[in-house]
């Protein structure tokens, strides 16, 4: 068919109707057509092809997306880099070509040329990256209006790691990642920007692949065999985003403002981290197998002290003479004994990707096992995924993804105790004369004469702390181009998913073990776990409106949230000799929870491109409603507004400075339960009872708000070799849960209401540079710097007081208090008299001054190093197992003059001097690989592709001050507010891997 509005003026009168042609005059038509215009009859005939190959290597790309802007026609490159376009206009049309991992190009295309070859630029530095920006849209980083970190899947992967947050660590900025010990399989919180809760969940938001997931930490029970100051704090549970196998990962995308989270409402105060998957490419069916091999060894361990006969005798009596019959000095490094594993750790990676421009598939499966340094201790997780990517018809496809894992772990007997069934808090009362492995003629272990009634050596081998989590991920999304126009475009997008787990535990502590038999009941077997069920669907339009002036994006759509989890425990004390089993107990206790949460949100977005891409003008909002709220129908409502302006070339060709500004509000929802006053049935006399409990339910809770502005600075020259972000950001967060005493009359002891306010501001760089690109050699650098500071604002009238997880007596806390940090760690000082402070003051900060993350990768060659050094300077750690050696005179620096002003100070009730800077240096990762030659892989045969052979290492050094195990570590592990409490944790590791990768 004719377009009667492409024709020149001076044949449309020929034509009649829309299209038609008088059919007496056809031949003088067609003629006249043929002499003026005669792209006419060919405009729609002519088929475009071509090639893309890397700029550098010349290698074909695949998957390359190849658009035509002026029709939206796109095709996908196959495994030999060629597409092809058929119907393309035949005026002159400009072709857009983007693929992950390399710079988006376009091309002109004149008329009458039917081929193009075109190389892609390495995007070493990520900076046409595709970021989100709402439930359905996404930008190219460059045109962002806020702040967004992202990491590719390749930088996750380089070297093996317990988990993926472990893989973040030194790469993005506004993060601060810390361990709850070292122990294998996980258990690391990522706080974003700072301390938004008291009360709240204090966890980002986990989206993949479109999906909530949980990161759930659910406790073992193990505080409980241990008689921990805290059962569920002191747990060192592992946090559920461990079940996420990050070898699947195409890329991570953090959100750290409000304006960039307000998408997800009053889940998003604490930032949202969006995970995207690999996926199938069009080509041929590409195998890849990766098989890891390496050992695990201590970074480093505490030492103790050396004993006399004489001293020893003084301290513990006669006992202690027999251990110096033999050998005049016996020591024994209890550390050494107890972290003595070195079996060999693994993992196997395999997976193969392909299809054609229809269908498109990938399929992975991986089985990691990692070796604790402690004995029989242990993580393993296997793991399945499958996603695929359907074409339904011309204007409409379906994606899914889909993903199983089960996870297996033994973490230990470690953190605080007060029975001494934990290995490092042993270690402080067990003296290093005492040999912790030496056995009866009969194989079993001597009781202990001297020291405490624990040897952790026994723990390790009769013990139990076990955990097997089943875990299933699935999400669907259905696009639909419902209109597809030059000037205008309407998509339909209708995504869903679900996301459960079933997490088990068993401990068991028998009744021969030492520190059980001076127990009232010794011996404990404990059934724990939970359930959890997410799913979410929405539904989202996306209208695009194209002028030579403006392009108009508007997005809008409806979302459903629902979140359950269900955690169940079974206690039994008293067990018989040689029975596990919860039934086989005298006192047995059970507590189960059930708690849920439902969302239903709107939301409405308005992009606007303006000035040729130049401006770019983003607002929105989301309303929505939760059953945790008072009152679960009134909608709350969460505004977002960005802006950012790009000035082309201001440094020379290939440069580019923008200029961003962005004011967003999120919020974080009341904790389950906080509306009601609940019923407790507690036991008395053998009987259950019935009582009401102490808190007062508050039924006008509502979700605590943060209200954030953000501005920055970002922009890249040398074409894109060397880019810089600059980001400053200040947020206040408002009414923020915390906890009164009612009048004495209502019977009463608490009551959760809204009040508070924190302050959070801080600023964020990102620097990378790429100053060697050449076909045989590239070198990539990048720096990250953080740094935020805290304020409490007001506390509507509360006095100051001790968070949840701040620490013990006056040994050194977190205390929250108007007008001082959120963080500030407080204890008592020698005041101006030489005597102890009556009040406790602030000694320090759990938060660190600054962070810095160096990341370096170079190629030269076939041969490629990448390395990431993160480096935290200030902050402080209250030492507490250090406090636990001085007094049993145990420390290694026993009788010196440091140790005597700790212990003057101590009998003083001066604490403070526990309190140590937190300042280190750590090689997080390091990782040599070769690519063997492919004359070398062919002669192999079985169709090898290519091979990569190298070592890698994980946490190689350290560099600190600090006198404790490591400064990261916190024994409360997932708080609010964190205490940075190190009191004897799982020993940190250092990881050294043999890597082998093939390709078929």
């Amino acid at each position: 068919m004719i377009d009667r509005d492409r024709m020149p003026r001076a044949a449309r009168g020929l034509v009649s109707g829309p299209g038609g042609v008088s059919m007496g005059r056809t031949t003088r038509i067609l003629t006249l057509l043929a002499l003026l215009w005669p792209g006419a009859l060919a405009a729609q005939d002519r088929t475009i092809t071509g090639r893309v190959t890397d700029a550098l290597s010349g290698q074909p790309l695949a998957s390359v997306s190849v658009t035509v802007v002026e029709t939206r026609q796109t095709s996908l490159t196959d495994a030999d880099g060629r597409f092809r376009l058929a119907g393309v206009p035949g005026e002159r049309v400009t072709l857009r070509l983007s693929t992950l991992g390399y710079r988006t190009a376009t091309v002109t295309v004149e008329p009458g040329t039917t081929n193009v070859e075109v190389g892609l630029e390495i995007d070493a530095l990520n900076l046409d990256a595709l970021v989100v920006t709402g439930q359905a849209t996404t930008i190219d980083r460059r045109s962002a209006t806020t702040s967004i970190s992202y990491v590719s899947g390749e930088e996750i992967n380089r070297v093996s790691s317990p988990t993926v947050l472990n893989s973040l660590a030194g790469k993005i900025t506004g993060v601060n990642l810390q361990a709850n010990s070292g122990a294998p399989g996980g258990g690391i919180q990522m706080q974003i920007r700072g301390n938004t809760t008291v009360l709240g969940s204090h966890d980002p938001l986990f989206v993949v692949d479109g999906v909530i997931y949980s990161n759930a930490s659910i406790p073992s029970g193990r505080g409980y065999a241990n008689a921990a100051a805290s059962v569920s704090l002191e747990a060192d549970a592992v946090n559920r985003i461990a079940d996420l196998n990050p070898n699947d990962i195409e890329s991570i995308e953090v959100l750290k403002g409000a304006a960039a989270s307000a998408i997800y409402g009053s889940k998003a105060a604490n930032g949202v981290v969006i995970i995207t998957t690999k996926r199938g490419r069009v080509g041929a069916p590409q195998i890849n197998v990766t098989q890891r091999v390496g050992v695990y060894t201590p970074l480093r361990t505490l030492k103790a002290r050396r004993w006399t006969e004489e001293e020893a005798v003084a301290k513990y009596g006669e006992a202690a003479r027999p251990f110096f019959q033999d050998n005049p000095s016996p020591f024994f490094d209890h550390y050494a004994q107890i972290y003595s594993n070195r079996r060999p750790s693994y993992e196997t990676i395999a997976d193969v990707r392909g299809g054609t421009e229809n269908t498109r598939y990938f399929v992975s499966g991986a089985w990691k096992h990692d070796e604790g340094l402690e004995r029989n201790t242990f993580a393993t997780r296997q793991s399945l995924r499958a996603n695929l990517d359907q074409a339904l018809g011309s204007t409409m496809d379906l994606q899914v993804s889909t993903a199983f894992t089960r996870n297996e772990n033994d973490r230990g007997w470690n953190n605080n105790c007060n029975n001494y069934g934990c290995h490092g808090y042993a270690f402080a009362y067990i003296p290093s004369f005492v040999d912790l492995t030496r056995r009866n003629p009969d194989g079993s272990f001597p009781q202990p004469t001297v020291g405490v009634q624990s040897n952790p050596y026994q723990i390790t081998e009769l013990a139990d702390n076990h955990e097997e989590t089943l875990r299933f991920t699935g999400g669907v999304r259905l696009n639909w181009n419902a209109l597809d126009r030059s000037d205008q475009s309407l998509r339909l997008v209708f995504a869903g998913g679900l996301d459960a787990f079933d997490q088990k535990n068993d401990v068991w502590s028998p009744n021969e073990l030492f520190h059980e038999q001076p127990q009232t009941r010794p011996g404990e077997a404990i059934e724990s776990g939970g359930r959890s069920l997410f799913y979410n669907w929405n539904v989202n339009a996306i209208h695009t409106f194209l002028t030579r002036s403006f392009t108009a994006t508007t997005s809008f759509g409806i979302q459903y949230e629902d979140q359950r989890l269900q955690t169940y425990l079974i206690r039994t004390e008293g067990l018989l000799p040689g029975q596990r089993n919860v039934n086989q107990g005298t006192f047995t206790t059970v507590s189960e929870s059930l708690s849920q949460e439902r969302t239903l949100a709107f939301y409405i977005q308005e992009d606007l491109r303006l000035l040729s891409d130049r401006l770019l003008v983003s607002g929105g909002l989301r309303a929505e409603r939760s059953s945790m709220n008072g009152d679960a129908n009134r909608y709350y409502v969460f505004p977002k507004v960005s802006s950012s302006y790009r000035f082309f070339d201001p440094l020379g060709r290939g440069s580019e400075i923008k200029l961003r500004a962005a004011y967003g509000e999120t919020g974080i929802l009341p904790s389950f339960g906080f509306k009601y006053t609940t019923l407790s049935t507690p036991q008395i006399g053998g009987e259950r009872g019935l009582a009401v409990s102490t808190q007062a339910g508050s039924p006008s809770v509502e979700p605590e708000r943060e209200k954030e502005f953000e501005v920055g600075i970002d922009g890249f020259a040398m074409n894109g070799r060397l880019t810089w972000e600059l980001t400053g950001f200040i947020a206040d967060n408002t009414n923020i849960m915390l906890q009164r005493v009612p009048a004495p009359s209502t019977g009463y002891a608490s009551q959760v209401f809204n009040g508070g306010t924190f302050r959070n501001q801080g600023i964020e760089i990102a620097l990378g540079y790429s100053p060697v690109q050449t076909p045989s050699a590239l070198w990539v650098a990048r720096a990250t710097f953080t740094r935020y500071t805290s304020k409490v604002v007001d506390l509507a009238g509360q006095p100051a007081f001790f968070p949840a997880g701040s620490g013990f007596g006056n040994l050194g806390r977190t205390f929250i208090e108007k007008g001082k940090p959120v963080t500030q760690i407080v204890a008592n000082v020698y005041d101006k008299d030489g005597k102890a402070t009556e009040t406790m003051v602030q000694v320090g900060n759990s938060a660190p001054d600054f962070r810095v993350g160096l990341v370096n990768d170079v190629t030269i060659g076939r041969l490629s190093i990448s390395s990431t050094v993160d480096w935290q300077q200030g902050g402080n750690v209250v030492n507490l197992t250090k406090y636990l050696y001085d007094t049993q005179d145990t420390t290694d620096d026993y009788g010196t003059p440091a140790f005597e002003k700790r212990a003057q100070a101590r009998r003083d009730g001066v604490h403070a001097v526990y309190v140590e800077d937190a300042t280190f240096v750590k090689l997080r990762e390091l990782a040599v690989m070769w690519d063997v030659p492919p004359a070398v892989s062919a002669a192999m045969g079985l169709g090898v592709r290519n091979l990569r052979v190298g070592l890698t290492g994980t946490n190689l050094l350290m560099w600190t001050k600090y006198s404790g195990l490591d400064p990261e570590v916190s024994n409360f592990g997932s708080t609010a507010i964190r205490s940075n409490i190190d009191i004897a944790p799982y020993p940190p590791s250092r990881g050294i891997f043999l890597n082998v990768t093939v390709g078929f």
